[in-house]
Order: C-alpha cells, then structure tokens, then sequence
C-alpha cells in the first residue's frame, strides 16, 4: 500500500524510522498501512496505484507505434504485457505508457 504525507511527517517503526514527504508516495504493508492511516487521521492518504494487473494500456513503441495489451505484472519502472504483434510476454518501460483503461 503506497501512503503519502499530507505535511512532512516522521513516522517511528522498529525497523527504523521513516520520514514522508508530501508527494513522495512510500509503500508500506497492506497492515502497516492500515495502522498508520488509522493513527495519523489527517496526516496521511493512501495512493492508489492507478496501473493495475488486468487492465488494458496503451503505449508508444518506437518500433511497432501505438500498440494495446493487458498488464500482466508491474515492476518500479517497467510493465509486462503480452505483446500483440511479437506474441511474447515482454516487459516494457512504463516511461511507454500513453494512457490507461478499465
């Protein structure tokens, strides 16, 4: 779950202690979330990722142009897809991505 700060904020943990900058998203656990959303009511929002597995994207190749595929797993920085042209599973930059649909 990724939670981000509404105002600097220090958040204190047995593995150390984290600081969240408002528009620097930090992913933490599904529970450490939860808890740190229900102790710092106004202090921080959770993110929705809006890049999820089973979606359809589009992106810009800049061998094949404009192409379409569904997610089928997400990475930091890159996107695997099933590649409709080459008919591989392939992972591509998410630096790609044109835009997202449902």
């Amino acid at each position: 779950m990724k939670i981000e700060a509404l105002k600097p904020l220090t958040i204190r943990r047995p593995a150390g202690d984290i600081q969240l900058i408002p528009g620097t998203p930090v992913e933490f656990t599904e529970a450490e979330g939860r808890r740190l959303l229900d102790r710092a009511v106004g202090k921080v929002r959770a993110i929705e990722d809006p890049l999820q597995v089973g979606m359809i994207i589009e992106w810009d190749s800049p061998l094949f142009g404009l192409l379409r595929g569904v997610v089928l797993e997400i990475r930091s920085h890159a996107v695997l897809i099933h590649h409709p042209l080459t008919e591989r599973e392939v992972f591509i930059p998410q630096s790609w991505l044109r835009m997202t649909t449902r």
